[in-house]
């Protein structure tokens, strides 16, 4: 599955190759976690809905390693299923609010726009 999902690198890692059981389970996890958040809006329900995938991930921590590839093939296809349009990203990562909001000019701008070392104020 892994070069068939279309999504920014961040939220397309447990679909990534070469990771073992244990890693996608953890990944699957936590992506199962922020989608969750991108779809609340309130931190209370949020709270209830990661319980309830807790308790999920938790019935079924002792089963085969058979029985467990076709879970988290399952859960991807799930996750694929319910991922928010348009999820909520930090306001400090690329994409967010803020990223790059007050960046410097480039230094051949900055050049041009400084007056002679003869003309500055001291």
């Amino acid at each position: 599955m892994g070069g068939k999902v279309s999504m920014p690198a961040c939220r397309a890692a447990p679909f990534e190759d070469g990771l073992t059981h244990k890693h996608q389970v953890m990944r699957l996890y936590r992506q199962s976690m922020r989608t969750a958040k991108d779809w609340m809006i309130d931190y209370e329900p949020w709270i209830i809905v990661c319980e309830r995938l807790k308790a999920e991930f938790k019935a079924n921590k002792n089963k085969s390693l058979a029985e467990g590839r076709v879970l988290v093939n399952k859960g991807l296809n799930r996750l694929l299923k319910n991922r928010h349009p348009d999820p909520m990203i930090p306001i400090y990562m690329p994409g967010g609010s803020k990223y790059q909001r007050n960046t410097p000019p480039p230094p051949e701008f900055e050049e041009n726009m400084m007056p002679p070392p003869h003309e500055r104020i001291r």
